[in-house]
């Protein structure tokens, strides 16, 4: 076993914690982007109404207003998706933290490299100079 499987396994938990706050955020912007299209055509629509004449300007209103709401809407889940997203970049650079800070408490100011990405996990394997390679769980 590894000198710092503990802390590399607590770096991977949390990345993983990451990447389901990154899915939920996600799916709260692409959420957001149906409102934004449905309040799109809605938009439109309340526009076209406009032009044809003021016995339909009442319902173009009613629908731009709903329109407007469903963008509000949408932008509101934008905001919460980003705030997810950004959460889960801090479980990342948490994560990293507690490893590369466990690495230079076992080890020193050693060299250690991010690379071969595995799309499965979401993140790279960790070279250390020593030879050790940590690979995501």
């Amino acid at each position: 076993m590894n000198k710092l499987q503990k802390e590399w396994e607590e770096r991977c938990r949390l990345h993983a914690e990451s990447d389901k706050l990154h899915a939920e955020g996600s799916k709260l912007c692409a959420e957001g982007n149906k409102l934004h299209a449905e309040g799109s055509k809605l938009h439109a629509e309340g526009s076209k109404l406009w032009a044809e004449g003021s016995k339909l300007l009442a319902e173009g209103n009613k629908l731009h207003a709903e329109g407007s709401k469903l963008w509000s809407e949408g932008s509101k889940l934008h905001a919460e998706g980003d705030k997810l997203h950004a959460e889960g970049y801090k479980l990342y650079a948490e994560g990293d933290l507690i490893f590369i800070n466990a690495v230079i408490k076992t080890f020193g100011n050693i060299k250690l490299e991010w690379k071969n990405w595995n799309d499965d996990k979401h993140s790279y394997e960790c070279h250390l100079d020593n030879g050790e390679v940590y690979i995501p769980s």
